[in-house]
């Protein structure tokens, strides 16, 4: 964990994070969205020396005016899991999402995520940084039932 950093991503990361995003298997689609995140400072990575080992990305929901931001897309490396890397993201995230609305004068609010109902430790890590059940939404994504979280700021 010494080796570990956190940070907002840059555009010297964007050949990692194309690799990170392949599995959803339409090229096009991937590097217009990893642009678009990087773009607007919404991407976090956690890195061991200069290599990605984690990934959190999130964005504004709707009109900033309203301070609402959802996470989405948190990955950890298989290799690091259970080793706090998720916490240190989202923790960054949280404030970040912050700092973000306080930058341009809206009063932030509110922060939302979907996990999957078998996904037992992203609840538990949810959970622990004070994110509240509030709903199932069925199988939105894919096969499993989503649940939706959210965190008031």
């Amino acid at each position: 964990m010494n080796n570990i950093k956190i940070t907002i991503a840059t555009k010297k990361d964007k050949e990692q994070l194309l690799i990170w995003f392949k599995h959803y298997k339409i090229n096009q689609f991937i590097e217009k969205r990893v642009d678009c995140f990087l773009e607007h400072n919404s991407t976090i990575v956690a890195k061991d020396r200069n290599k990605i080992i984690g990934v959190l990305q999130w964005y504004v929901k709707e009109n900033p005016n309203e301070g609402v931001a959802e996470i989405e897309e948190v990955f950890v490396s298989e290799k690091y899991r259970g080793q706090g890397i998720a916490s240190l993201l989202i923790t960054f995230a949280i404030k970040t999402i912050w700092e973000y609305f306080i930058k341009f004068n809206f009063k932030p609010r509110k922060v939302f995520v979907f996990v999957g109902k078998e996904n037992i430790p992203a609840i538990k890590v949810y959970e622990k940084y004070g994110f509240k059940f509030v709903c199932s939404v069925g199988n939105l994504f894919h096969d499993e039932e989503e649940l939706f979280y959210t965190l008031n700021l």
